[in-house]
């Protein structure tokens, strides 16, 4: 039999984030600060009351668009943290955040439409973008901005294929959270050029600066051409559930929930009742926050310590995206070398983008005595290479 694979399929790697947990299962005594997870587990509480409700009979499906009990909750979530005056017509609950990535995509774009995207972004994106035939425009950003993109370069990626925009605040790998200002100036951007919006704020629970961060939907002119992707992976601690949600104008909204209906019929019945539990019991993740704050004044103490590591300083998520170019051009090559000398997983730079082969993304989801130690290691790591 001649075997056949999809070329777009064949020509995406597998994910880099992958391969470093899979060559550091042959260590021992390792220390990863690559899992993009919580290391908390979903409160006791909310995973009880999920069960309770599928003893109770909600095993079967729910309509594609989501548990009529969890869209209604989710639309009083919305109303209540940020303001937002929504229908429940304006939501659809996904397979994760990545299923509302997928359903955005697979309704925009044409073959050849192009996304412009601002780099370092999350991996996932390109292949989601590409296995539609979408052609993705990344935009580098630098360190010395605090990776926020400015506008002229997102000017010079406009095409006449231009099609969506893709923000991601707080951002994953980089940890930036987007002012006001500067989502004021690529809301006028994409007003001019005319372009959808899919902002991914699903670490929006996760932001160190005061108050709720501001989203770009809520500006002028950009609630007709806005998706906002949430998801209760991250910010709730239940990745393993894999429900998120979509939320945009009627018009975007209902072909999504076209798209989710062939794809997955509709999200786990079971786990949209944990996502209403979680709704509905809130504090319970209050003393989670916290911790991830403290880690992160902890992991940047540790590393602003450390001589020739330029280091921005993450105001949201739950991760750093140091500059450790002036040991090493090749952030896999130094990943792995850290991972063979000291057992510590971080993640490379390059997986983020093209242009980022000079940093490495530490995830801090481990706890504060986990961090020292690990802390320590790349330390000594760094002062052999001295």
């Amino acid at each position: 039999m001649k075997q056949r694979i999809a070329e777009p399929v064949n020509r995406v790697p597998f994910s880099v984030i992958r391969e470093m947990s899979q060559r550091a299962a042959a260590y021992e005594k390792v220390i990863t600060l690559g899992i993009g997870e919580p290391d908390f587990h979903t409160p006791a509480e909310i995973s009880r009351l999920a069960l309770q409700d599928a003893e109770n009979g909600a095993t079967h499906y729910t309509p594609a668009q989501g548990d009529p009990e969890l869209l209604q909750a989710v639309v009083a979530y919305l109303k209540e943290r940020n303001g937002e005056s929504l229908s429940t017509r304006n939501l659809v609950v996904t397979h994760g955040g990545m299923g509302a990535l997928n359903a955005f995509f697979r309704l925009t774009l044409e073959p050849g439409d192009e996304v412009i995207i601002p780099e370092p972004y999350f991996p996932s994106y390109k292949p989601q973008v590409e296995w539609v035939g979408g052609v993705v425009a990344g935009v580098h950003t630098r360190p010395a901005d605090g990776f926020m993109p400015r506008i002229e370069d997102l000017e010079r990626a406009v095409t006449p294929k231009s099609k969506a925009l893709l923000l991601n605040t707080p951002n994953n790998p980089s940890g930036a959270v987007y002012p006001e200002a500067l989502l004021q100036e690529i809301a006028a951007f994409a007003r001019r050029h005319d372009l959808l919006v899919l902002s991914d704020e699903v670490y929006e629970r996760l932001c160190f600066t005061s108050g709720t961060p501001r989203s770009i939907r809520s500006l002028s002119g950009m609630e007709e051409r806005t998706v906002v992707v949430h998801s209760f992976s991250k910010s709730f601690a239940m990745t393993g559930w894999r429900i998120g949600y979509a939320f945009g104008p009627e018009w975007l909204i209902t072909p999504m929930i076209k798209v989710a209906s062939y794809y997955t019929s509709c999200a786990s019945s079971v786990s949209q009742r944990a996502a209403l539990a979680a709704l509905k019991n809130q504090k319970l993740f209050t003393a989670m926050y916290h911790e991830f704050e403290s880690r992160r004044d902890l992991i940047c103490k540790r590393l602003a310590a450390m001589d020739h590591i330029r280091l921005t300083r993450a105001d949201g998520a739950f991760y750093v995206f140091p500059d450790i170019s002036h040991f090493s051009r090749d952030s896999r090559e130094f990943a792995l070398d850290l991972l063979d000398r000291q057992q510590v997983v971080v993640v490379p730079g390059e997986a983020f983008g093209s242009g980022y082969k000079d940093c490495i993304r530490i995830a801090f989801t481990i706890g504060r005595d986990a961090i020292n130690e690990a802390m320590d290691r790349l330390e000594a790591y760094l002062a052999s290479l001295q």
